[in-house]
């Protein structure tokens, strides 16, 4: 969808002829920024899927109100792909996010591994996610990507391998080990099947310890290849996610 986009937290899925109020932040960005009018089309989401196409009945850079004119459909993708990546520095992270988005991620779920260059207490923990969810709201705007779109909150990679057995159809984690193959090949071989949820497991800059990937293997996660070439993470993470993507959206 073109044109204005702008986020909202509804205590019910919008119906037409509701009024929609902004949040301050939303209506600065939409009203100051962007210089929407009265009588201006915008579309509203929230991050669980929901979208209408609403008109600007109240221009305000501190309370934008929107007149929803019809709620509207959102395609559900064929397969939920999820990308579990070990947590780079933050700069490097958001782009990870930025890219999944576009591409067409369900799900993210940090990790915290042996080789991880970051460290995070509880509270800073609190303050990333708060700061992730920003970040991903600014991506769906941009991408209009409105599929409903999780991030986890942050755990150590062998509490997610434990815990991930029966929780995904088909699993693959990026590998520079010489037992991995090329990543298109397995997804094709694994994924000829209806499988409704796909997990992408990628490591640190450092890579996977040895004790990780025998982990990540036990957990049913299929060793792959992503080139000859040795990629950083979140390069890595945009070729992984955009292969997965065209692998299940041709089944």
């Amino acid at each position: 969808m073109s044109g204005f986009r702008a986020y909202f937290e509804p205590s019910r899925p919008p119906t037409a002829g509701d009024i929609i109020e902004l949040s301050e932040a939303e209506s600065r960005h939409l009203c100051g920024s962007l210089r929407a009018s009265n009588g201006d089309k915008a579309t509203i989401f929230n991050l669980n899927g929901a979208i209408a196409l609403c008109e600007i009945s109240s221009v305000s850079k501190t309370r934008a109100l929107l007149k929803v004119l019809c709620p509207c459909s959102n395609s559900a993708p064929k397969t939920n792909i999820s990308l579990a990546i070990c947590l780079p520095a933050s700069s490097v992270f958001d782009e990870i996010l930025r890219q999944a988005v576009e591409i067409g991620a369900s799900e993210l779920i940090p990790l915290l591994s042996e080789n991880s260059q970051v460290r995070l207490s509880g509270k800073d923990a609190e303050k990333k996610m708060s700061k992730w969810r920003i970040k991903l709201i600014e991506a769906v705007k941009q991408s209009a990507n409105f599929s409903p779109m999780n991030i986890r909150a942050i755990s150590r990679i062998d509490s997610f391998l434990e815990s991930s057995a029966e929780t995904f159809d088909a699993k693959f984690c990026a590998s520079l080990q010489p037992n991995s193959k090329p990543i298109l090949k397995s997804a094709l071989d694994v994924i000829k099947s209806a499988h409704d949820k796909v997990c992408v497991l990628i490591g640190p800059e450092g890579d996977l310890s040895e004790r990780e990937y025998a982990l990540a293997d036990k957990a049913g996660f299929y060793p792959v290849s992503l080139g000859e070439n040795v990629m950083k993470c979140d390069t890595a993470c945009a070729c992984a996610l955009s292969i997965l993507k065209a692998a299940t959206e041709s089944k």
